[in-house]
Formats: structure tokens, sequence, C-alpha cells
């Protein structure tokens, strides 16, 4: 055993989580477990928040996670301006000819079944937002510091930490630890964590640039284009400003690693391949960062080990398009968080745990499957050969197994379709609908987000009084509504309630804290007592006490 991780030396500090990696994902995960009550500790080589874009929208289902920790307002004060009808045009070059719109599918961001709308903030400017409400939430932040080695036992995850400034090591005990440290993630590889998938699709160039292009972006409603013309092909990515930065834009070529190498692109000549993308010859072009990525399809063989967990491009990476890649990392750091959060507080076994990967893998597997096949079919086949619904991938999803009380006949259920069509199925996101209660409306998603919540119909008074007992015989922290009748809640003005989440006027169901069905019971048991069975049942089973 290594000397700096000897158990007979002390500790420096002692902390519940510690998370590896503070850039969009790990930034968030801290963000929902410090609204838990759990305060992390952060490390992050960076010095600071990124200072590229990379990620360039959020979607509806993404806002609807940020909402539920109550910074939705936050992000609406920084975001740029994001057109309902901005598409991806597939052109000669961004001046020139345009072929096709790739993206007349704006749902995943514009759609009736959430009460929010996406956006297209970018990464530099969202971290920030993440970062300030993380430390103001008492989340330990530290940049230029990194994970030097770690090593887990049943107990305990013993770790090493340096500042990178300094060359200060120290000794960290945790319980748990969160590896959100990126597509090369070292967390997985030291933990010997494989992947599968299609692996490599393209070596890519990137310049990020300035010049002055965003009325042609604009004229042609886009917010990227993919373009093919004599001198070159690839694609352009408007990243919009606002009072924070101006306009900011990318180019995108593909390269061939064994032949080429970042030094082959010096600024004169990314210059003139911008100048050809965008089909003005001799438009003023200020080069900022010319960097390479790999465009690639890979999930983590396993997202847990023991007490380690891979979140975010550490335990999948996918193609960008469709723009799922951050917003499929934000949904993992939300689920885990809560899983997480409920074992530290004894409110949960610990085979809780168990199953983040279990629901959270599947998903992964399909969502690079499907982005996967998005790509493809912008490339070959145009908008007419467009099959995939990037709504139904980010908002659609069904966990087939995991932290709910499963239903007879689920097998019969689609894994994915359109999220307005789930009706309350345990492991389903929880419908939005309209409520209203004092002359106020809200959404029903308002109830949601750091604790469990009972939701009972017009009729359901043996739900609410075996579900008070309930509660207080587990000391489990759950909100319990009434929703509609004379004496509920909330009123139901669009009488949806019951349709929605598939109860009857006596049924009661169970909302996990990241707003997923956990269990529902169409027709309440008359007998108090039979239901307080029942329910306490249910609860146990969700939380694997």
């Amino acid at each position: 055993m290594n000397k700096r991780l000897n158990k007979s030396l002390s500790f420096d500090e002692t902390v519940p989580v510690l998370v590896v990696g503070g850039s969009l994902v790990g930034l968030s995960f801290s963000l929902f477990l410090s609204r838990q009550g759990i305060k992390p500790l952060v490390v992050e080589r960076h010095p600071g928040t990124a200072i590229h874009p990379r990620v360039s929208s959020l979607t509806a289902r993404t806002m609807e996670i940020f909402r539920s920790a109550g910074i939705e307002e936050v992000i609406r004060h920084e975001e740029p301006p994001f057109p309902r009808d901005f598409g991806i045009m597939f052109v000669e070059s961004l001046a020139g000819q345009v072929f096709d719109n790739l993206m007349e599918d704006m749902s995943a961001y514009f759609t009736d079944a959430s009460p929010v709308e996406g956006n297209g903030i970018a990464q530099d400017l969202l971290e920030p937002v993440l970062r300030a409400q993380a430390e103001q939430a008492g989340v330990d932040l530290r940049y230029n510091t990194e994970l030097i080695e770690f090593e887990a036992d049943e107990d305990s995850i013993s770790a090493v930490i340096c500042d990178r400034i300094s060359g200060e090591t120290r000794r960290v005990r945790t319980n748990f630890l969160v590896g959100a440290d990126g597509s090369k993630s070292g967390t997985r590889t030291q933990l010997g964590i494989g992947q599968h998938g299609e692996g490599t699709l393209f070596h890519l160039i990137s310049v990020v640039f300035d010049a002055e292009i965003h009325e042609l972006f604009r004229s042609q409603n886009a917010h990227m284009c993919f373009f093919a013309n004599d001198t070159v092909s690839g694609s352009l990515v408007l990243y919009p400003g606002t009072s924070r930065r101006p306009h900011i834009y990318r180019l995108d070529v593909i390269y061939d690693p064994e032949e080429e190498t970042i030094a082959d692109y010096p600024e004169e000549r990314c210059a003139a391949l911008v100048r050809a993308a965008i089909g003005i010859p001799d438009i003023p072009v200020t080069i900022k960062k010319v960097l390479t990525w790999e465009m690639a399809a890979r999930v983590a063989d396993r997202f847990q080990q023991g007490r380690i967990f891979l979140v975010g491009d550490s335990a999948r990476v996918q193609p960008p398009s469709g723009g799922l890649g951050g917003n499929t990392g934000i949904a993992e750091a939300q689920n885990l968080a809560w899983k997480l959060a409920a074992v530290l507080r004894g409110e949960a076994g610990s085979d809780l745990l168990t199953t983040y990967d279990v629901e959270r893998r599947p998903i992964a597997d399909y969502t690079a499957e499907q982005v996967v096949m998005l790509s493809q079919q912008r490339e070959h086949e145009g908008s007419d050969g467009i099959t995939v619904s990037t709504l139904d991938v980010n908002m659609g999803y069904r966990y087939q197994d995991g932290a709910f009380v499963p239903e007879a006949g689920v097998q019969n259920l689609p894994i994915v379709q359109s999220p307005e069509l789930w009706t309350g199925q345990p492991g389903t996101r929880a419908a939005h609908i309209v409520l209203e209660r004092d002359g106020r409306t809200i959404s029903s998603l308002d109830l949601f987000g750091s604790r469990f919540v009972l939701l009972v119909g017009p009729d359901g008074q043996s739900g609410l009084e075996a579900a008070q007992h309930v509660k207080d015989e587990l000391r489990l922290p759950m909100d319990i509504y009434q929703i509609g009748g004379h004496k509920g809640d909330f009123s139901d003005p669009g009488n949806d309630f019951l349709d929605a989440y598939g109860i009857t006027s006596t049924g009661a169901i169970i909302v996990r804290p990241d707003g997923y069905i956990g269990w529902r019971k169409p027709v309440a048991e008359e007998n108090k007592e039979e239901m307080e069975k029942v329910l306490t049942n249910a609860l146990l089973t969700i939380l694997f006490r």
C-alpha cells in the first residue's frame, strides 16, 4: 500500500462525498446533492470554469431538473435568446445555397409536456452560474486541485488530492467518490472499467473564432449548419452572446490523426477554412483557439464499483447530434444525488445505490445508439429520413428496473415513447399538469425535487390518513397532497390529474425526489390499516430497507 494511503496515518479531512471533476456535470451533481443537505468536496484540475462553450443548449427536461433545484430563474437571467424556429441547416456555405433543414423538430426544447422551455445557454456561460449556486449552498469547490490516487474498502475511501499550484497534498477520507472527470476519466481507468459501443466515429479539429456573421446565422434561422463545398466540409456552430461575452463561433472539420497533428493547422490555414465555410473570401476572422477532439460513442461497462460512481462523460460519451450529451449527464447526476443523500441520511439501505447503474446505464446505451443513428440519418438521408425524436430520447424513457415498485404487464410497455403518452407507470417521469391553489397556478412538477411526494385523488381520504402515519413510523421526509375535491390541497382545473397519473379518485401515487414515479395504487384500500401496510411496503421496497 502506498504510504500516502496508509490507514495508520491520520486524515487531513473527512467528507461525505468526494467529487472528482468540477465541470458541467460535476457542478450540477454537487448542487443537487447540497440541495439534499449533503455538502460534498469537489476537486477540479483546471483553474476555473469552462473558457470554451462546448455544450450549447439545455433541453426542457434539463430545465425541469434545474427548476426543481431552485435555479431556473438564475439561468434564465444569463441565457441568450433562443427562438423556437432555430434550425440546423445543410448548406453550401453559411452565405451560400441552402440544401435542407436537418432539425425542424424543436420539441426537446419546446413541448406542451413541460411547464418550461429549453434554452441555448452555452457551457462557458452556464458553469459560472452553477459554481456560484453550489458555493452558496455550501459546496467545498477547489480548482487547480486533482485526485492523485484513491483506495476503497467496505467502509470508506481513502484519497490523496494535490494542489497543482503549491504541490501540497492532502489525505481525504470519504464515504463515496463520484467520478465526473470526463471522457478520459482517470477514475474509470484506475477502476479498470471497460467501455462498449460504436467507439471512435471521427477525429476533428475545432476552431473557435470570431467574425461578423451573426446576421448570416439569423437570416438562416440557424444555430448550427453543416456545409460542403469544393474547399472544405464540416460544421459551423453559433454560441449566442450575452452581456457577459459576445457571440462566438466554432468550426469543426474532420482530420486523420495518423496523417496530421494540430501543428498542421496554423492560424493562417484555420482562417482560410473558416472563410471557405462562411463563403465570404475576404471576411475578417479572429482565431481564438484551435483544439482537437474525438467524436465517439462509448458507454462504461458499469457505472458503479462499490462506493465509487461514474457520471457524465466518465460514464458515457456520444456524438453531439441532438445536443443530448450534457443533458443526459445532468439527468445522471440528479438520479445519483437523491439516492446518495438518502443513504447518507439513513433513510435508505445501501442497496438503493445499485439502482443508479440499473436505471441509468440502459438509458445511456439507448441514448448513444439513437444519437449515432440521428447523426447517420442527417448525413445520409436528410430531413425526410430522420426518425429519431430527441424529445422522446431525453424525456420519454422508462426505467425497466430499479428503485420503484413495478406493475404487472410491464413487459408489454415500450421502453421509450412520447412523454405525453405515459400515464403514471412506475419508472416513468411524472407528468406535468396545471394545478391551482389560492388563485395561483403552478405545475405538478413544482411539487417534486427534494423529497418523496405522495399524491392522492379527491376521494383519497384513507390514503391521506395512512400516509401521515407511515411517514411518522418510517421517519421519512415526505410531502402529502390531495389533488382535487373540496378539501384538496390543490384544485385540478382541467380535470387532468387522474388520467395523467392513471389512478381513480381514491387512488394514490408516490413520486421520487427526482420526479419519477415510484409506486401507485389506482384504487385505495378501503381499510386504513390495509392502506398503511401497502404504503409501508411500497416505500420500504423503493428505499431497499
